[in-house]
């Protein structure tokens, strides 16, 4: 009996022994320090405007784990750290007067449910090496009204930015593969969107539904006969786009969507074209 009990207290002492915990007084955050590296635990007090540190008693603060800030409803602003990796899920849900966020580049994961239900989230700004938007990610988030999809997010999940209820700007990757379930579900103010090409799979009512059905004011661009085209035609959502050979090469702006050139340039382009065929060909038979 001796040797069953001892055996679960040693394996708690070697786990616990590489760990140390931090608080910070003046700021109220707390902090765990494990093989190294800082995770923000969470906070004490009711604080509203938090700077988190790029390094905790000489150790870099690489993660912010789950729940760490779970119904902060006194958070107004956090400033997150260049070198932070990782940001658990429900991080920040509820955390209703966190009014932006700017997630640094070094920011590979986000969990699911990170900003659910941030009511005044106004701006939030995505990192560059995010592969992949995890489910309810912005769900519920009122008052954002503008996101752009960084260009090397294959995936946004079911749900992740439903009932943003003021979204009405969105911008998606150009390596975008896979729309989730519901992904924009209840957002009235998206009237229309890009879809890039590269988009292999849209779920059910990821665009342009709501709880009381279609929405009647939205509509689709992309290449024609693309995911996006039959997502349009199978919810009957009016669709533009071209041939893939008519605008393979045509300019496209930032966000990936080509640019529309008034006719003159492109008819000037195209007289162009044809002289210097010609040309070519005079040559050649001199």
């Amino acid at each position: 009996m001796k040797k069953i009990i001892i055996l679960p207290i040693i394996v708690l002492i070697f786990f616990f022994s590489g760990t140390n915990s931090y608080a910070d007084k003046e700021s109220g955050i707390t902090y765990t320090v494990i093989d190294g590296r800082a995770t923000v635990t969470g906070f004490t007090g009711e604080p509203e405007n938090l700077d988190i540190p790029p390094e905790i008693d000489g150790v870099p603060v690489v993660a912010i784990r789950d729940n760490a800030f779970y119904k902060c409803s006194s958070l107004i602003q956090i400033s997150l750290p260049e070198g932070l990796e990782k940001m658990g899920h429900h991080c920040f849900f509820d955390c209703t007067s966190l009014e932006e966020i700017i997630i640094p580049d070094s920011v590979s994961e986000i969990g699911m449910g990170c900003f659910e239900s941030c009511i005044q989230l106004r701006e939030a700004v995505l990192p560059d090496n995010l592969i992949l938007l995890q489910e309810s990610c912005f769900r519920n988030c009122i008052s954002l009204e503008k996101i752009i999809i960084p260009q090397r997010t294959a995936e946004i999940q079911q749900f992740c930015f439903a009932e943003c209820t003021a979204l009405s700007n969105v911008s998606l990757g150009g390596k975008l593969l896979k729309v989730g379930d519901l992904a924009f579900f209840g957002c009235p103010n998206i009237h229309e969107i890009y879809i890039p090409e590269s988009v292999e799979a849209i779920g059910i009512q990821a665009f342009g539904y709501s709880s009381e059905g279609l929405t009647n004011t939205f509509s689709i661009t992309g290449k024609s006969n693309s995911e996006a085209d039959k997502y349009a035609q199978i919810n009957g959502f009016p669709f533009s786009g071209q041939p893939a050979a008519a605008d393979a090469f045509a300019p496209q702006d930032s966000e990936n969507a080509p640019v529309n050139l008034p006719e003159i340039f492109i008819f000037a382009g195209l007289f162009f074209f044809i002289l210097a065929i010609i040309s070519a060909f005079r040559s050649k038979r001199k």
